[in-house]
């Protein structure tokens, strides 16, 4: 693994354990947590698909681009949309932990008495 992913790894799992912890106890004290983790996470998602134009380089070859352009701009095009990829990686190590922590408390809502009254 790259020096850089590695990194990211380790700040998603820290970013991962602050948020989930950060979520339960403001929970804990009546605090309305959720909804300004739904908010970050809107914000932070839409962020990342229009920084990244919508993904619309991801994927594509030379040939895919629209013949008006010309090899030096499908190539830009190309290396441009890689760049934003990369460069945005580090958006996707707070998404995941906002989206994760609303998983764990629906789950804890809804699942866990579900499972209970199962087995009882």
């Amino acid at each position: 693994m790259k020096k850089q992913t590695k990194k990211l790894m380790l700040l998603l799992l820290l970013n991962c354990a602050v948020f989930i912890s950060l979520y339960f106890v403001l929970a804990h004290f009546s605090f309305p947590v959720h909804y300004v983790y739904i908010a970050a996470g809107v914000v932070l998602g839409f962020g990342f698909v229009i920084y990244n134009r919508g993904f619309s380089g991801k994927g594509v070859t030379p040939d895919m681009l629209p013949n008006t352009m010309t090899n030096e701009e499908k190539e830009a095009f190309l290396l441009e949309s890689k760049q934003r990829l990369e460069s945005s990686r580090w958006m996707l190590t707070l998404i995941i932990p906002l989206i994760l922590s609303l998983a764990l408390d629906m789950m804890y809502l809804f699942l866990l008495p579900l499972l209970q009254g199962m087995l009882s």
